[in-house]
């Protein structure tokens, strides 16, 4: 989870996350109250946290006792510090929440996190479980691409290349993650059943999106490739995830992209 110190550094690139993080709140709030099992009385840990408008509008609508938000950016955890009331916050690494509380809590939501941003996936599951009451809920998500589309397949393995060798021409080391297939979402499965939590179901919601969407999506937070292509200014970074859309259009043509989000409904069954 490291890699989410440099995700924002200031309040501007705060408040465009959660410009853009607005569609998903609207429309997985209530599927998480629902799945999360999230009640009036109860305590819930949102990590990463981000800007805590996920945990705000949660509480618009619950009143829960207490939400618990914690992120490895400071200035996230300042920003959701600032958005929510009768919170408990704190700057944590994902794989440390199972010393840093010392409670039970009734649900985990993990949000555009666990994949991606965190290095000790093993530790953060066994923190979970170690938390979590009886009958509690981990609900986290996964974000990929091209599940079932191969042009999808194509088009993010030639982007991904081609913005790897524009870095090494801007003299940097881009490590841009890969997104999960199938393979990958076994793994998952398994490391959520040897942490000692059950899986109780996995809900998937597939969308269609255009390639000027997924180039906005790249772009539009200055924040969210510096983690991946580290050393340079974010017009340059904009430069290089821009060319590397454009490549992989002119390779494979324009075509619709698949964007797969898998939820995991985990529970802590004794």
């Amino acid at each position: 989870m490291t890699k989410l110190r440099e995700y924002v550094k200031n309040e501007k690139e705060v408040k465009i996350v959660s410009e853009v993080r607005e569609e998903y709140v609207k429309s997985y709030r209530d599927f998480l109250i629902k799945e999360g099992k999230i009640e009036e009385g109860k305590i819930i840990v949102d990590i990463p946290c981000g800007t805590g408008d996920m945990a705000r509008d949660i509480a618009d609508k619950i009143k829960v006792e207490r939400f618990v938000l914690i992120d490895i950016n400071e200035t996230m955890v300042q920003s959701a510090k600032n958005n929510i009331a009768n919170t408990l916050c704190f700057t944590a690494d994902a794989g440390d929440i199972g010393e840093k509380i010392d409670f039970k809590v009734d649900t985990i939501l993990c949000l555009n996190g666990f994949h991606q941003y965190f290095d000790r996936k093993e530790d953060f599951l066994k923190s979970c479980a170690k938390i979590l009451k009886k009958s509690g809920r981990l609900v986290f998500d996964i974000s990929t691409r091209g599940l079932y589309d191969e042009y999808t397949r194509k088009f993010f393995q030639y982007q991904k290349e081609e913005a790897i060798n524009l870095s090494k021409k801007q003299g940097v080391t881009a490590q841009l993650p890969a997104w999960p297939d199938k393979k990958t979402l076994e793994k998952y499965h398994s490391m959520v059943l040897e942490s000692g939590l059950s899986l109780i179901d996995t809900i998937e919601f597939t969308t269609v999106k255009t390639v000027d969407q997924i180039l906005f999506d790249a772009v539009t937070i200055p924040g969210r490739s510096r983690p991946w292509i580290p050393g340079l200014n974010y017009s340059q970074r904009k430069d290089i995830l821009t060319t590397s859309i454009d490549s992989a259009v002119k390779r494979l043509g324009k075509h619709p992209i698949e964007h797969n989000r898998i939820f995991f409904i985990c529970e802590k069954t004794n």
